[in-house]
């Protein structure tokens, strides 16, 4: 004897499983992609150095507003992805420098040059 699956039932299952079918939109994909492009932006900003930590990869800086943030002036430490781009900078320097969000908390110095 065959139990008969009702079409809701089925389209809960299917929905849940991540499936999506012709004409569906995946409102879950796309608001993740959409802040994963957010948290990826580049954003750019003006500061001194302060301190670098060449062997736990950061740098401490006194920044200017960051607007693309939404941040105010402050001083902190940024961890860099590759040390390399501490090697040419000195505490008391002027800088500009970049820096991406890669997750709640997560911000990196991706670009660190001196101020012209």
């Amino acid at each position: 004897m065959r139990n008969p699956i009702s079409i809701s039932l089925l389209c809960a299952v299917l929905s849940q499983s991540g499936l999506v079918l012709a004409g569906e939109t995946n409102t879950n994909h796309d608001a993740m992609a959409g802040q994963q492009a957010m948290t990826m932006q580049l954003h750019k900003a003006h500061g001194t150095v302060n301190n670098i930590d060449m062997q736990h990869s950061k740098v401490n800086l006194t920044h200017g507003p960051i607007k693309s943030l939404g941040w105010s002036g402050m001083t902190m430490d940024f961890a860099v992805k590759d040390a390399a781009i501490l090697e040419h900078v000195t505490i008391g320097q002027k800088v500009d420098f970049e820096l991406v969000n890669e997750g709640p908390g997560k911000y990196f110095v991706t670009r660190i040059t001196p101020a012209i």
